[in-house]
């Protein structure tokens, strides 16, 4: 079964009928408890009766002198009586029990009661309530007699069937009613679900590019990863379209030269030929290397970024040991991001190096979440600060493009700015340069979260 609104209604089918039923044996328990203890009373009070009216007629035959309850008067009423010595024969039937082969034959000890069910040889069911009482007589002796009063369990039994009949077809309403309302409701809840199924439908159609806004609370987790998956995905494709043209247009002039080489006849000049395929080489090497940065992808886990940070510092601080710059790391333990390691490393790798570089005496290299409300997942702030003379603020621009130097003294080829901010695109993020709390230069990366 695939449809989630007919295993909903299934189970839901299931569960009204287990607990409907359940309710409907409780209550017919309930019920037959009531009524038998009610019946056992109003007997119980037919006796009771009888022995107030009882007195010995002229024959010496203990009997009623009168009769407070018609239906003893009446036959076929479902009502009768009888009193009859302990072990001897019956002294006196209610007119009643005309017709009623009704036998109860046990006897009784005086103050000894006894309720029990007996068939007549019609079949028609009774209950029986018997007392055995002491009579005394006249002449101060005691005789032993059982008063027994019963009633037809007939009109019991249909009534009990009738509400049997009335609490089913209830249950069967009630189901029926609640199951319409609960596939209406389904068809209202399950809406956003068609829907999102709708634009992803058209996502691969091509008619839309990313899902939409105003999902249910439920569902707005499922819509933000699809979307950040799509759009993953989608710098993905740009960055290599963007890759192969890119390596399209460098190879041209390599390729031409090596053309031009081979088509000008004449002995071929190989150290012309060796020199453009190193070039193409290193075009395809770049271009690779750029293709190969990868923006923060959906799932992709997340690397611990303390240990390969902490292994950057003790490389830096071998390289510049002879400048005594104080390299200072600011990183939580737990801390993780999904980037690759080596993109990690040429990120804070350049802008460690180039704060060494020109820092007096302390540079410090921080990372920290950046988190906002509608991320499930934190981006990253890296922050490289030192003390040296910084940059001016209206040079900052400018030297982030590719082989500028703003102090040739210094060694290096103008190209970390650059590479970073390339990288940083890649992922998403932004670089900003400014100044920083240590009085130098402070560069920040900001990585987008998920």
């Amino acid at each position: 079964m695939r449809s989630l609104g007919a295993r909903l209604l299934v189970t839901l089918s299931a569960l009204l009928v287990v607990g409907f039923g359940l309710t409907l044996v409780a209550l017919d328990l309930g019920f037959r408890g009531r009524a038998e203890r009610s019946r056992q009373d109003v007997l119980e009070a037919e006796v009771v009766a009888l022995i107030a009216a009882a007195d010995y007629d002229r024959a010496g035959r203990l009997a009623p002198d009168q009769q407070a309850e018609p239906r003893l008067n009446t036959p076929g009423s479902g009502l009768v009586a009888t009193i009859r010595a302990r072990h001897g024969a019956e002294n006196w039937r209610s007119p009643s029990a005309l017709g009623v082969a009704l036998h109860f034959d046990d006897d009784l000890r005086p103050g000894e009661r006894r309720v029990a069910r007996v068939a007549a040889r019609d079949g028609t069911r009774f209950l029986v309530f018997a007392l055995g009482v002491a009579w005394e007589t006249s002449r101060g002796r005691t005789r032993d007699y059982v008063f027994v009063a019963a009633e037809s369990l007939e009109p019991y039994y249909r009534e009990l069937a009738r509400l049997r009949a009335e609490l089913l077809a209830g249950f069967a309403v009630f189901t029926a009613v609640l199951l319409a309302a609960v596939l209406l409701s389904l068809r209202h809840l399950l809406r956003p679900l068609r829907r999102i199924e709708a634009e992803i439908a058209e996502i691969e159609a091509g008619s839309r590019e990313r899902l939409g806004d105003g999902w249910p609370r439920e569902l707005r987790g499922v819509a933000h990863n699809v979307n950040a998956l799509l759009s993953s995905e989608q710098r993905r494709l740009a960055r290599y379209r963007n890759t192969v043209g890119n390596l399209a247009h460098s190879l041209k002039t390599p390729l031409s030269v090596m053309r031009g080489a081979l088509d000008g006849g004449g002995d071929v000049d190989r150290a012309l030929l060796a020199e453009q395929l190193d070039r193409v080489q290193d075009i395809v090497r770049r271009q690779l290397d750029r293709a190969a940065a990868a923006a923060p992808a959906v799932g992709a886990a997340a690397l611990p970024l303390g240990p390969p940070l902490a292994e950057l510092v003790a490389a830096l601080d071998k390289v510049h040991a002879g400048r005594r710059v104080a390299l200072e790391l600011r990183v939580a333990a737990e801390l993780g991001y999904p980037i690759d390691r080596g993109d990690l490393l040429e990120l804070a790798g350049n802008l460690a190096d180039n704060a060494c570089k020109w820092a007096r005496s302390r540079t410090r290299l921080a990372a920290e979440p950046w988190t906002r409300p509608e991320w499930h997942r934190a981006g990253l702030v890296l922050a490289v600060e030192d003390d040296g003379p910084g940059i001016p603020a209206a040079e900052r621009l400018r030297v982030r493009g590719r082989g500028v130097r703003l102090d040739e003294r210094v060694a290096g080829q103008g190209l970390g700015l650059a590479m970073v901010e390339e990288l940083v695109a890649a992922y998403g993020g932004t670089f900003e340069l400014g100044t920083s709390e240590l009085g130098g230069l402070a560069a920040t990366i900001r990585l987008p979260g998920a």
